[in-house]
């Protein structure tokens, strides 16, 4: 397959972790009285931050909705460079390699912090990029290769 094939399942996986995500937060089940004390306690502490008055509760849900943006984004650029991938491989490379390393940071953090899914989802996304990198070694830049051959002749 294509690099940008690639890429672009790899974006695709991050649309759906983004939507798990967001599912996933959106359900809040009760898993018994103890967790309802430790959400109502959360929930009930208030106090003063950078001139606002917030929750413990308020941080955990905001970075939930944080995150959620932060995959959705991340879905968005890897699928914008699949495009780029076709036209300026070697422009799209360091986007690449710098994704990769957030989703092997995430990866690890999901892993160690969650469950298998999002530190698996990181997984599946990077190997995808692993692969697109992998495509891109020796692929040529078009516009750069046409310029060299100019000059020379």
């Amino acid at each position: 397959m294509k690099p940008w094939i690639w890429l672009r399942v790899g974006a695709a996986l991050q649309g759906l972790g983004a939507v798990l995500h967001t599912i996933a937060s959106m359900d809040s089940p009760s898993r018994g009285p103890a967790e309802q004390a430790v959400f109502a306690a959360m929930q009930s502490l208030h106090f003063q931050i950078a001139g606002v008055t917030r929750s413990h509760w308020d941080f955990y849900r905001g970075y939930e909705l944080f995150i959620t943006v932060i995959f959705a984004i991340l879905a968005v650029l890897i699928w914008q460079l699949s495009n780029l991938s076709k036209t300026e491989p070697r422009q799209a490379v360091p986007f690449i390699v710098t994704i990769l390393v957030s989703e092997i940071l995430m990866g690890a953090i999901g892993w160690e912090y969650f469950f298998a899914g999002p530190g698996g989802m990181s997984i599946l996304i990077g190997a995808c990029l692993v692969v697109a990198l992998w495509g891109l070694r020796k692929k040529k830049q078009p516009a750069f290769a046409a310029s060299r051959a100019a000059k020379a002749g």
